[in-house]
């Protein structure tokens, strides 16, 4: 009966320590960012610098907004690098933060890229708490002390394994399991690659081209006045940046146009027929149709309007 008392005492012990508190923070942190790159290597888009969505446009898009555009500035000539980079790191944070192997040096790492997103990403979420990047900076940081407290941990395996007195060993062999978890990581990381571009990811879709500018004009025609219905919108190029926008033929007639460029994050916005606003697939902002305000979620400023003029039956963007 002792016994028992006793073995019941120590596990209830045991679940009070911190590495098993910190458990299913652990489990979430790891999934998440393992999940986040695999995703990124994935989606045909992130290293497509056509789409609104990829690495390229949304550094374009940071270099001139984030407290870290110095910074953005030198990975600007380099965006498929960088985002390749950021993908296996995500994933190597992920897979080291789940099996507790180099558990601390993973949550410095993973601290260090939450921070990023936030100066960038999530820089000018309004409030501050739509944002979810400061929050994964705060969760890493009690791991960057503990890291996985010896909980379901490689780290610890090894250490008792060989004991303390043949650390040096066990080093050595955490840097052998370090490179077999990195060539595994780096396997999935190119199967998921090549099956996303294989089966689908998300098809990339680009914007409908504009017509070329007319010299007589002054402009580029985009559409003919007949060719929209009054509450339809057409996708066209936007002639001056070469990003994607929208041309609506509003409800009580007349044209407006605008970039298609959600000003959180630089997704792509699509255009809602019923509800006659635009929506942001990537992080839940919705503007007007008729104006580009803001009338909901985390985007910071209304949508870019365009110059547009009439000329006969034509709609023309200067």
């Amino acid at each position: 009966m002792d016994n028992a008392t006793n073995a019941g005492g120590n596990r209830r012990s045991r679940l009070t320590e911190p590495g098993w508190l910190l458990l299913p923070l652990r489990v979430f942190l790891g999934v998440t960012f393992t999940f986040a790159g695999l995703q990124k290597l994935a989606d045909p888009a992130y290293l497509d610098p056509a789409s609104p969505t990829s690495v390229h446009r949304q550094i374009g898009s940071f270099v001139h907004s984030s407290p870290i555009g110095a910074l953005l500035g030198l990975a600007q000539p380099y965006p498929d690098t960088v985002g390749i980079l950021i993908a296996i790191g995500e994933v190597a944070v992920g897979i080291g933060t789940l099996i507790g192997l180099w558990a601390r040096l993973a949550a410095v790492a993973g601290t260090v890229f939450s921070l990023i997103f936030l100066l960038t990403v999530s820089w000018h979420t309004r409030p501050y708490y739509y944002g979810s990047d400061i929050v994964f900076v705060v969760m890493w940081l009690p791991f960057t002390a503990v890291g996985s407290a010896g909980v379901l941990s490689v780290d610890a395996w090894l250490i008792q394994v060989h004991g303390h007195d043949a650390r040096r060993r066990a080093l050595l062999r955490q840097g052998a399991v370090t490179g077999l978890a990195a060539l595994g990581a780096l396997g999935t990381a190119g199967l998921t690659a090549w099956l996303g571009r294989a089966v689908g990811g998300r098809t990339v879709s680009h914007p409908t081209v504009a017509a070329a500018p007319d010299d007589n004009v002054g402009g580029t025609v985009v559409a003919r006045t007949d060719e929209i219905d009054q509450g339809s919108a057409k996708s066209f190029t936007n002639p001056r940046s070469g990003e994607p926008a929208w041309l609506v033929h509003l409800p009580a007639g007349g044209f407006a146009a605008f970039s298609a460029v959600c000003t959180h994050a630089g997704c792509a916005v699509s255009f809602q027929t019923s509800d006659q606003q635009f929506a942001c697939p990537c992080h839940g902002a919705f503007y007007s149709a008729s104006s580009g305000a803001v009338l909901g979620g985390p985007a910071p400023f209304p949508l870019t309007r365009l110059p547009l003029r009439l000329d006969g039956d034509n709609v023309v963007v200067d």
